[in-house]
């Protein structure tokens, strides 16, 4: 299933920084973000046309759900040239029972969702903190929602069942980054990016983050981060359909060299 990407987010360390004006344009400055940690909310629907199931993954539930995460980027600048690698991975559970009606029972919703996002782009930066980028996302997902009934009527036994797809996905995505620099410690930039071709149907996200220096070499990396995947693909029950928006606060460890 197309799920779930993530901005490319271009490091507002490397950007934002003095270093562009200087005499070390021609050297190249790397950073590594890791460890890493973005915690989101996640909603949406996914299903076939005609029955989808609600995704509704609150923030302070997420550490509860989260059986393994582990998320770093890399980054290189040379000049006006940027290049960066990112990679994720979440494997989240979630079981939940949906409010009863007056004569339809609630409902047991399992679900288990394995997600992996790596980002390879490029950027250059066309004016003083303003980068265009560009790069191919890289998602794989393997969703297992499984619905029983809560009752014992057999009528609403029969609409029990499971919907599992496993998938890998490619887009190209074209987005713009500003990035300001306060004094010698803090920064701040904004991303902005969606897919302009390939297997999702939208494919968007904002990426706002700030950072603080400690040393040379040491900086702390915090912000917030949105993004929304849409798209239909086939799984065991057929064409399914998914709208998944994850938004929530990140932050992370930062080392420049």
């Amino acid at each position: 299933m197309r799920f779930l990407g993530q901005t490319i987010v271009v490091a507002a360390l490397l950007t934002s920084s003095p270093l562009m004006a200087t005499d070390k344009d021609e050297e190249w400055e790397f950073l590594v973000v890791f460890p890493m940690l973005w915690a989101p909310s996640i909603t949406g629907t996914t299903g076939p046309a005609n029955d989808k199931i609600d995704i509704d993954i609150p923030f302070d539930n997420i550490v509860s759900n989260l059986n393994f995460g582990l998320m770093g980027d890399f980054y290189a600048q040379k000049d006006r040239w940027l290049l960066g690698v990112r990679a994720n991975y979440l494997h989240v559970k979630n079981d939940t029972d949906t409010q009863p009606g007056v004569i339809v029972p609630s409902f047991n919703v399992d679900l288990s969702a394995h997600m992996s996002l790596n980002d390879v782009f490029a950027g250059y930066e066309v004016t003083h903190g303003l980068v265009l980028l560009t790069g191919v996302r890289h998602v794989y997902s393997k969703i297992d929602v499984k619905v029983g009934a809560n009752s014992d009527r057999p009528f609403w036994n029969d609409k029990n069942g499971t919907i599992t797809s496993s998938s890998h996905q490619f887009d190209w995505l074209i987005g713009l980054k500003y990035a300001h620099h306060f004094g010698n410690n803090w920064g701040l930039s904004l991303t902005v990016d969606a897919g302009i071709a390939g297997d999702n149907d939208i494919n968007r996200g904002l990426n706002l983050a700030g950072t603080y220096s400690f040393s040379k070499h040491n900086n702390l990396w915090f912000g917030y981060r949105y993004l929304n995947l849409q798209n239909t693909t086939d799984s065991t029950n057929g064409p399914v359909e998914l709208d998944v928006t994850q938004k929530g606060p990140m932050i992370g460890w930062a080392y420049m060299f």
